[in-house]
């Protein structure tokens, strides 16, 4: 994980963001498998003004390890925890005014105020309180906003194509929605000082609408949202994945290599095993399609990717030896493996695979080159 792109990036997306405008650094799902905890220190000290998960567990780990600046809860929360939200300082998104009655009553007599920021479903058709058709949504809010024990910080809403810019006409369509709400409720004085709704695809296409704070996911982890808008920014990959050379084995003509025999040698070859599988993230629907780099060379994966292992053909890499650092994503000499490959070629998007690498795969930190002493990340 190098700290230095993520510190670009952020700079990068709020280059031009007006004066007072806050960075939200998502960090949900282990920071996209970057590692909250570390990420969410980084951010803090990079000046981020506020963090997002989807859950309560989530945000527990980062108020654990001592991670002081305001957490957003994208996702639901069971009302009897409302207490230690607030208890906790962490702020709770609300969807629907059945939901926020229930988080008022589990605070009455406790004294404690939790803050709330009001989803608006604009078109996203998750969670939210409907933008459109819906007589009864401003009056809705208009209690939400004075029930005892919920301060109202913030109304956000989420696009559902931002990143798609034939979509463009839905994007603005959605984001009208918005405003209509934003506005409606500000004729009834009710104005939370927190509005936004830029995610990644936004952030980047849509710089407009940055309102009060923007909250770019995958782009703060230098991947962009999708392929129409690769490229658009400038934002560099925070994460490599490597692994290393366990054993390096001579096979003659014919012989099988890994379940299923999917692979036999066509002649004497060279194979090497690397302790990585699909147990750590390596996608399965890989095997003997990929290759991984490996002293400036590729090396080309053979046989099914195992759980835990996978083999690479090295006949025509000398001199490889045991521990010899394999690149499976990221760059080695002018050759160059990415996330946004791979998720073209498994026809899915980058976020899923840096989500799926597992939590026994070690993160390591760089900083400008130089490691960042890991001990301190450990929670």
């Amino acid at each position: 994980m190098d700290l230095s792109c993520l510190r670009h990036n952020v700079e990068t997306l709020t280059e031009h963001l007006p004066e007072g405008c806050r960075f939200l650094g998502v960090v949900k799902a282990d920071a996209y498998g970057h590692g909250a905890v570390p990420v969410a220190r980084e951010l803090e000290r990079l000046g981020a003004g506020y963090l997002a998960v989807s859950n309560f567990e989530e945000a527990l780990q980062l108020r654990r390890a001592d991670v002081a600046l305001p957490i957003l809860i994208l996702g639901y929360t069971p009302p009897e925890f409302a207490r230690e939200e607030a208890a906790l300082h962490i702020t709770q998104e609300v969807h629907s005014l059945e939901y926020g009655r229930a988080l008022s009553a589990a605070l009455e007599g406790t004294g404690l105020s939790l803050k709330i920021h009001m989803k608006i479903d604009t078109g996203m058709g998750r969670l939210g309180f409907f933008a459109y058709d819906r007589p009864e949504t401003v009056p809705e809010l208009t209690e939400l906003a004075g029930l005892p024990g919920l301060y109202a910080e913030g109304i956000f809403m989420h696009f559902a194509v931002s990143d798609t810019p034939s979509e463009d006409g839905y994007t603005r369509l959605q984001h009208d929605r918005f405003l209509r709400v934003v506005k409606a409720l500000a004729e009834r004085g009710i104005r939370p000082e927190i509005v936004h709704c830029a995610n990644s695809g936004a952030s980047i296409a849509y710089p407009e609408y940055a309102h009060d704070m923007i909250r770019p996911g995958i782009a703060t982890y230098g991947l962009d949202p999708s392929g129409d808008l690769r490229g658009m920014a400038d934002l560099r990959p925070l994460m490599s994945l490597k692994t290393t050379i366990a054993a390096v084995r001579t096979f003659p003509a014919g012989a099988s290599v890994s379940y299923g025999r999917t692979y036999q040698t066509p002649e004497e070859r060279v194979i090497a095993v690397c302790p990585i599988g699909y147990a750590d993230g390596l996608p399965r629907r890989l095997s003997n399609q990929t290759s991984f780099l490996l002293r400036g060379k590729r090396a080309p994966q053979i046989g099914r990717i195992c759980m835990d292992m996978c083999m690479i053909d090295v006949t025509d890499i000398p001199e490889v030896k045991v521990g010899d650092t394999v690149t499976v994503i990221g760059r080695d000499g002018a050759e160059e493996n990415t996330w946004d490959g791979w998720a073209d070629q498994l026809g899915t998007i980058s976020y899923e695979l840096v989500c799926g690498i597992s939590k026994r795969v070690p993160r390591i930190y760089f900083r400008d080159g130089e490691a960042v002493d890991t001990l301190q990340y450990i929670v």
